[in-house]
């Protein structure tokens, strides 16, 4: 085994030779002519953005409290080769091994660091992924998806292991507001774990019924066992998580740019998951990718190939136990098959959804396998590109646009610092949803050059998941912010708004959705005051890269006034390419017998 080999190569029997101070004074300046500080691998290993350590323990950087790479890469040295040198080796045996190859410096005993052979020992490398856990909007933790390493291989005694790498927060709170402050201002104790893969499976897969992408990535036997022994480093190093800075994306990508150090390249506002396995599939680190899916939405994607009547029958076949008749031409075989697979996924739900034992879908899904091999051996299902987050579109986005409003003129300046709307493009997704993050746009008035907020999301979020009746489905959101309430008797009033709803979407085409949602909120502009908010509407996804978002609301108290207001909104959007669209939005509200129109023109560039 190459890994193996390749660790005990760095593992003599005996000791090297203690060198001399000045031998030590000699690398430190060879290191400092060939400028190691400023590589991007050194950056990686310390975790440094902009030059500054995200990574604040004073176990994991010698040089707090006056840091720097080169003081840093000067004390690292001194301990390696120094009288701490058997501990300083098993603390940081990737900045060993990794200067030890630059400098060509004689080679260090690992054989006395227990855990570290303990843990390339439990947890092989002679694979490892990226894997991407699809967003979860109903967790605030995960609404950008979740990023972590799996390592595969073979240990000493010949079993497979499979394992993964992760790191996170505590996030099981519903009180959002200090969530946020927390996680952003204060910063909340991070913990970077080692786990069964299979367990990591069970948990996005089945508990919480989200994709998981794996990404295998090519990379050389060095850059394996350097990633390696770096996640031993991390095991013992206190992380503070930061939601916006310092996340698992941010980890992750510290890690996997040792491979690949132009993954540290440019400046970036915020590190998602699916920024990252965008960047490492840019940096030509991918070698291939497969997708876990949940029986929720593999049941949802096979519906979507069959009619109502074939979706029926497979329904009462899993429901009666019966096996599907055999196809008689080409088209009922392509059918047969697809009703088949849905069957099995039908089946897979239910034990996931505890609605049967395990002994009854065993037996089920064995007579399912069967019929499989005689009848469909040759025929299998491909994985929409689409849905493949490297194909997602930017997460970020700007906009600059016109805006009519209370009778005047203005441009209007957005900022979305990450993740996307409802009007943008979802197709990459299985549901119509939103989510934005401090989501702003300012109003500067055309004949005054005076400048209003118009809006401040501080969190939104909305999925639009169509009902069915093998999995069901509810639609729902929730929303934090400063904006404008639809009303006429203060049009440029705003409040603080924490609102909610829940309700219903059905897909009554391919390309059409119409939801219902029941909500309300409570606002506050000089005292609190609570409102309902029930709505309709429809999303409309057209040829030509468009889509159309129809949306009539009922406020009953909007910014506590005593009478009710309806608005109806009507957004059209235009995907000119990947980064660029172009929206434009009416809007009309009724109050007190009064109604008003607003209209925009706004272009959008993703990034």
């Amino acid at each position: 085994m190459l890994w193996l080999a390749c660790a005990w190569a760095l593992a003599p029997a005996q000791a090297q030779t203690q060198p001399a101070p000045a031998d030590v004074s000699a690398w430190q300046a060879q290191a400092e002519r060939q400028g190691l500080h400023r590589s991007g691998i050194w950056q990686a290993l310390l975790h440094l953005r902009d030059g500054q350590p995200q990574i604040l323990d004073d176990s994991f950087l010698l040089s707090l409290p006056q840091f720097s790479p080169q003081r840093e890469l000067d004390a690292t040295l001194a301990q390696l080769y120094g009288p701490p040198s058997a501990q300083a080796v098993c603390r940081f045996p990737a900045r060993y091994l990794w200067l030890q190859r630059s400098l060509n410096l004689p080679p260090l005993s690992l054989a006395h660091c227990q855990t570290l052979q303990e843990f390339i020992a439990r947890a092989p490398v002679e694979r490892i992924s990226l894997v991407f856990a699809s967003e979860n909007l109903s967790q605030p933790s995960s609404m950008m998806g979740h990023l972590f390493l799996k390592v595969a291989g073979q240990r000493r005694d010949g079993s497979e292991a499979a394992h993964a790498i992760a790191f996170f927060t505590d996030a099981a709170t519903l009180n959002l507001p200090k969530l946020f402050y927390d996680s952003m201002v204060v910063g909340k104790q991070g913990y970077f774990v080692l786990t069964p893969f299979q367990d990591e499976v069970q948990l996005y897969a089945v508990d919480e019924q989200r994709s998981l992408w794996e990404y295998e990535l090519q990379l050389d036997a060095f850059s394996r066992q350097l990633m390696q022994a770096h996640m031993h480093e991390l095991r013992q190093t206190r992380i503070t998580y930061f939601f916006q800075d310092y996340n698992c994306a941010t980890l992750v990508k510290h890690i996997v740019a040792l491979a690949a150090p132009q993954m540290l390249d440019g400046r970036e506002w915020w590190t998602t998951p699916k920024g990252v396995v965008q960047r490492a599939q840019e940096a030509g680190l991918v070698a291939g990718s497969t997708v876990t899916t949940p029986s929720r939405w593999h049941v949802r994607a096979l519906r979507e190939g069959l009619l109502a009547s074939q979706v029926n029958a497979a329904r009462e076949q899993v429901e009666q136990r019966t096996v599907p008749e055999a196809a008689t031409t080409a088209t009922d075989v392509q059918q047969g098959f697809l009703t088949l697979e849905l069957a099995r996924a039908y089946n897979s739900h239910l034990l996931e959804q505890k609605r049967i034992a395990r002994s009854d879908w065993q037996a089920y899904a064995t007579q399912l396998d069967e019929v499989r091999q005689r009848r469909y051996a040759g025929l299998g299902l491909q994985t929409d590109a689409r849905k493949n987050p490297v194909n997602a579109p930017p997460e970020r986005q700007i906009s600059l646009g016109w805006q009519r409003s209370g009778g005047a003129q203005h441009l209007r300046l957005g900022l979305q610092p990450v993740s996307h709307a409802l009007v943008d493009d979802n197709r990459q997704l299985f549901s119509e949803s939103e989510l934005r993050l401090f989501d702003s746009a300012l109003l500067v008035e055309a004949q005054s050059g005076r400048v209003r907020l118009d809006h401040f999301t501080l969190y939104a979020v909305e999925s639009l998941l169509p009902r069915e009746s093998m999995t069901g489905g509810l639609s729902g959101r929730f929303k934090i912010g400063v904006e404008r309430q639809p009303q006429l008797l203060s049009p440029d009033k705003k409040a603080l708004l924490i609102e909610g709803a829940g309700g219903y979407t059905w897909r009554l085409s391919d390309d059409l959705d119409a939801f219902a949602l029941l909500g309300g909120g409570w606002g506050y502009r000089q005292q609190g005051y609570l409102y309902a908010m029930p709505s309709i509407g429809m999303v409309v996804r057209e040829v030509f890269d468009m889509k159309t978002v129809l949306r009539l609301s009922q406020i009953s108290k909007p910014l506590g006034q005593q009478h009710s207001s309806r608005e109806l909104r009507l957004s059209q959007v235009k995907y000119l390419d990947a980064q660029h669209s172009l929206l434009l939005e009416w809007r009309r509200t009724w109050q007190q017998g009064r109604s008003a129109n607003e209209g925009m023109v706004v272009l959008k560039r993703l990034f």
